[in-house]
This record gives C-alpha cells, structure tokens and sequence, in this order.
C-alpha cells in the first residue's frame, strides 16, 4: 500500500508532488536566469531532462510517506509557481534541514514566497518533528533574506561554502529557525 502523500494547503498555494505534466512550466520557469542565477544547486541552462529527474526524485520522495520536497502551486487553478523543501545545501558539516525554495520571476513579490515557507515550516516541526531548519541566501539576495526574517528566522552569522556560488560568493549569510515552544515562533 502507498502511504498517503501529503498536500499542504494555505489561502492561496497548495504544496503538493511535483506531477510529470508539469515539466514544461518547471522547465520554462526555472530556466530564467533571474531565478537560475539565486540557486547554485539547479543546472543552468535547465533542460528537460533535469526537470524528468527532478520530478521523478520528488515522486519517490513522497511515495516514502514523509516528502520534504514540494511544488508550490496556485490553489485555484493548479498552476506551478514554484518549489520549496528541506533538501537545500546545509552548507556545512550539520544534519540540521535546510530549507530551500525558488519562484518563477511571474511570481515574485506577491507573499507566495512567505506563505509557502510558513508552511513548510509547519509542516517540518508538526508532522515531521524537526527541531530546528536552516537556510542560507546568496549575500546579495535581500529579498529572499527579508522572506527568511519575517518567517522567524534569525541570522547567526556567515558561513564558508564549499564551492564559490554561482555569483561568485565564498561565503553566505546563515538563517536559523527554532520550532515554536523551543524559543522563535515561525511566521
């Protein structure tokens, strides 16, 4: 039996498996480099076959019964915007989840951003039991760093990576996230 997958519902967004029909849009949305030149981890130029891979990851993850990986998708109409998980670069020696989340260019600065982290955040200290999350940013991404604060996360400090981003960065600004009743509250 296939244990159930979960679905995570806000106002607007539902994060839910990424499905194979939507390869075409992942691929078209995260191909721009303006959101490409945010997230280190995704190829550049992103072509079909790493959307096939990708989808098929996130499939297998959530056939697990305990995914971490989501798309992020218009509620009223189905239509993909975006991802967010817990599998982003820890960017150290932690196992400590690291969340990661893009949105394609069409979607940005409307609050999907903010609403999906909230929600992922809940979901990984209510139903995943997590304790702490962690996200780091490109130093120059203050928008994704104003999401990551005004969900609850701290700054605590730089961190060296591993490899220089794709910006050219060797170091990022670390964010921190402790769930509610261990000290922070998430946004």
């Amino acid at each position: 039996m296939t244990p159930p997958r979960p679905v995570i519902e806000t106002a607007r967004l539902r994060l839910r498996p990424f499905r194979d029909a939507d390869l075409a849009e992942l691929v078209r949305l995260i191909n721009d480099w303006q959101v490409a030149r945010w997230v280190s981890n995704v190829p550049h130029p992103y072509t079909e076959d790493d959307g096939r891979a990708w989808i098929a990851l996130v499939q297998e993850d959530h056939a697990t019964g305990r995914p971490q990986r989501f798309a992020i998708a218009l509620k009223d109409s189905g239509q993909l915007i975006g991802g967010v998980g817990l599998d982003g670069d820890r960017g150290g020696d932690t196992d400590e989840a690291a969340l990661g989340y893009w949105l394609g260019q069409p979607y940005w600065r409307r609050g999907y951003a903010r609403e999906a982290v909230a929600a992922l955040l809940d979901y990984a200290f209510r139903k995943l039991g997590l304790t702490t999350v962690r996200a780091y940013t490109d130093p120059a991404n203050s928008d994704s760093q104003k999401v990551l604060l005004s969900c609850g996360f701290a700054y605590v400090g730089d961190i060296d990576l591993a490899k220089p981003n794709r910006n050219g960065a060797h170091r990022a600004p670390l964010f921190r996230i402790t769930a509610p009743g261990a000290s922070a509250g998430a946004c």
